[in-house]
């Protein structure tokens, strides 16, 4: 048992001293003339020690998983960490958010939550991963991981934790993703000359397909940014719709500076959008500062609106149910470069970063390739010039 303090006699200082350590490992000193006011000093001090409540055990002072992922809610999710290209903070967008809400809610937090951050282990962190694999695709497993890891990152920042057991994850093995597909030629032949005109929406069905918006730039394309009057009818792709939860928040900046872009129309796609501002008008639903295409109710749609509806429309054209909106965008960027074959140009319409994300999004969309037999019938032509 500890020795109770006591006043002593400092020769050197020529004072009456004692020295009181606290629960909280802090300590405490008495330094009087004399010696009576030392010891009421030093009691007064041994009272407070006594009423000072002692610290739980350190392993009931370590932060779980779940309290160091809500402090990175609450922050904002935060980017913690300087990349190579910046020093500067990222801030995310709500979607981003709200993404990262639903994935750790729905497969982090439930498995881990409870442990503490500080006592496990890679390996464990690892594991949680790797049972993943069998319901969850690679990029959604890159995605939790990201996340979790930003988490991790803002609690040792704020010294919360110590360590960040995910910082050293090694990810179970790739997966081939989804293959992306778009309309071959005699598909996008029975899309605009019959599914489209007889589905209720032909004039936004158009659009995505003639101008390759996003989905979230299709749903939140307003009148202010369709110019269908003037000589050269354009739509300039300067917003788009933000969702939380699959519900329509309001609107928001495009994806990239790069997105901000200003397309030409076509006379058909013109003549479908003036079709389409006549029936709103009709219907009370015109708006000239609202929603393009907007519900039955005037309410702006959502993608998961726009997906349900681009499947049944796909249906209908008997070429299954199973397609995405993404997938018209796709059909755009492959139909428009097999057309021009300049991917500069395909890239400034598609409002990508570089010419490499559009290699992605292309797709053949011909039964067989014609370009041997071109290249052949040049070659040959100039043999029989000569």
């Amino acid at each position: 048992m500890a020795q109770r303090p006591t006043v002593r006699w400092n020769e050197g200082k020529q004072r009456w001293m004692a020295w009181v350590r606290f629960p909280d490992g802090s300590r405490r000193k008495v330094e009087r003339v004399e010696k009576a006011d030392a010891q009421a000093d030093l009691d007064e001090l041994l009272t407070l020690r006594v009423q000072a409540a002692s610290p739980d055990p350190a392993r009931n002072r370590q932060a779980t998983f779940a309290e160091v992922i809500e402090a990175w809610f609450a922050d904002g999710c935060p980017n913690v960490s300087p990349t190579r290209a910046s020093r500067h903070a990222r801030l995310k967008k709500a979607n981003t958010i709200a993404n990262a809400h639903q994935l750790l809610g729905a497969s982090v937090l439930p498995k881990i939550g409870s442990l503490k951050v500080d006592r496990t282990t890679t390996r464990r962190i690892e594991e949680l991963f790797e049972a993943m694999v069998a319901t969850h695709a690679t990029s959604t497993i890159d995605r939790n991981w990201n996340y979790l890891n930003q988490a991790l990152q803002h609690g040792v920042r704020n010294r919360t934790i110590k360590t960040n057991p995910a910082a050293g994850v090694l990810l179970p093995a790739k997966r081939p993703p989804k293959e992306r597909r778009s309309f071959s030629l005699e598909q996008t032949r029975v899309l605009v000359t019959e599914a489209i005109p007889a589905d209720p929406r032909p004039a936004m069905w158009l659009t995505g397909l003639m101008c390759g918006l996003r989905p979230g730039e299709l749903a939140g394309l307003r009148w202010p940014y369709v110019d269908i009057d003037s000589a050269t009818p354009s739509i300039e792709v300067a917003e788009a719709a933000l969702e939380v939860k699959d519900k329509y928040v309001g609107q928001g900046p495009p994806k990239t500076n790069r997105s901000r872009r200003r397309i030409e129309l076509h006379p058909l796609l013109v003549a479908a959008l003036q079709r389409h501002r006549d029936e709103q008008k009709l219907l009370g639903l015109y708006d000239g500062e609202g929603i393009v295409f907007c519900t039955r109710n005037g309410t702006p749609m959502t993608k998961s609106n726009l997906r349900r509806a681009f499947q049944r429309l796909c249906k209908n054209a008997d070429f299954g149910d199973d397609w995405t909106t993404y997938e018209l965008r796709h059909s755009f960027v492959s139909l428009v470069s097999d057309q021009l074959d300049d991917l500069v140009k395909v890239a400034d319409l598609a409002g990508h970063v570089d010419t490499r994300t559009t290699e992605g999004y292309r797709h053949n969309v011909r039964p067989s390739l014609p370009h041997a037999v071109q290249a052949w019938n040049q070659l040959l032509a100039k043999a029989a010039d000569e």
